[in-house]
């Protein structure tokens, strides 16, 4: 490369970052790579391979540097989201077993971490968990996820979460051992039954929780199985082969607000949220509920292949029973009010949770609702189509 030829491309290099911090440019744009979820499969066109989805991420005003497992995370911005400040925390059990009938639920040793604008840092469940009337986000993974993917991807739902807030909120990630091994198709059913036992750390969150005025959780494929899970252990239900403290009091329900729940992709039987159904109780705490499906996912369709003798059907494939047309908001269980979105005729045929999040219109609907915006004009949806 020449002198002159060098000099003209700093001089370019110059006058972009010139645009961009001048406001020219609306957003920043970040590529990731990558399979997340139960499993991922990339959308073949032409030969090429499209699984490096690109997702249009809200500028952020933090600073940059590596975290402790050197992921790579979106870089900064020259312009602040809003005003609104969030916490986002950690609490992992990647260290612990990967599958267990119990808990020590007095002191139960998860790994905690919190991010300081710069970068992860060690903290505790007190800090974490501390009370104050601040709305607090549960977000569970789903499957084949390293530990430096689930901490960029809570980041990237932060900066989702950033755009549409109007208040300060606290962000948790729960983090479960779901990494890939080295037999794939064996790992998808340890998981499967992994993210069940997992539940139990959750619901003992979800327990310390209480307190608190506002609570939404969100859980994504097998994490969607987590969450349940953990709802109706949290409620006072059971589940074979696992063993949860005692049935909460009543006066611990009244004062119990209930939770919105959010589900993307879940893997989770259509069938198991009914009152007789597996986990029959999650619904109990729940007043909000909204779930986003893909009636093309290559993956869930072979979710029935998880249990042969009764060859379930995922409610992250066809929503779940009891709900025919997914824009009608109507009761699952009790008052709740719930809404289903098959989001499969914008992001075709993927298991990709970042597809959800950067294709489908009605990720903003499922923004709001974790948010509790319940200010929120529901009417300024119904244009939104994904058919």
């Amino acid at each position: 490369m020449s002198f002159f030829t060098s000099i003209s491309l700093r001089v370019l290099l110059l006058r972009a970052m010139a645009l961009a911090c001048s406001g020219m440019f609306s957003s920043s744009i970040l590529t990731l790579g990558g399979y997340a979820g139960f499993t991922e499969e990339p959308k073949l066109e032409n030969g090429t391979d499209n699984s490096l989805i690109t997702l249009e991420i809200a500028p952020t005003a933090t600073s940059y540097s590596p975290d402790l497992d050197n992921a790579e995370f979106p870089s900064p911005d020259c312009r602040a989201i809003s005003s609104v400040n969030s916490e986002i925390f950690e609490l992992s059990t990647r260290h612990l077993p990967e599958q267990f009938c119990s808990i020590d639920e007095s002191n139960p040793p998860l790994d905690v971490h919190r991010w300081d604008t710069t970068r992860w840092q060690s903290s505790d469940l007190r800090t974490a968990l501390f009370y104050e009337d601040k709305l607090t986000i549960i977000y569970v993974h789903g499957n084949f996820m390293e530990r430096c993917n689930t901490l960029e991807r809570v980041r990237i739902l932060d900066s989702y979460l950033k755009r549409q807030a109007t208040e300060d909120y606290r962000l948790i990630l729960f983090s479960w051992p779901s990494q890939r091994e080295r037999k794939p198709l064996r790992d998808i059913y340890e998981n499967d039954e992994s993210a069940e036992d997992q539940s139990l750390y959750l619901a003992w969150i979800l327990r310390q929780l209480r307190p608190q005025s506002r609570v939404s959780l969100l859980g994504f494929s097998f994490g969607a199985r987590c969450a349940t899970a953990a709802l109706h252990l949290d409620a006072g239900g059971f589940i074979p082969g696992l063993r949860f403290g005692s049935t909460p009091s009543e006066t611990n329900q009244v004062l119990r607000v209930p939770y919105h729940l959010g589900l993307i992709a879940p893997a989770v039987d259509k069938n198991w949220l009914l009152p007789n159904g597996r986990y029959g109780k999650a619904t109990s705490n729940i007043n909000d509920f909204v779930n986003m499906y893909n009636s093309r996912d290559p993956v869930l369709r072979r979710y029935r292949f998880i249990d042969r003798p009764t060859r379930p059907i995922a409610g992250g494939l066809v929503g779940f029973e009891g709900i025919g047309d997914p824009r009608v908001t109507s009761p699952l269980a009790g008052q709740i009010k719930v809404k289903q979105y098959n989001c499969g005729g914008v992001i075709g045929t993927t298991h990709s949770e970042k597809s959800y999040f950067g294709e489908c219109p009605y990720f903003r609907v499922m923004i709001d609702h974790l948010l509790w915006n319940q200010d929120q004009n529901e009417t300024s949806y119904n244009n939104l189509s994904c058919r």
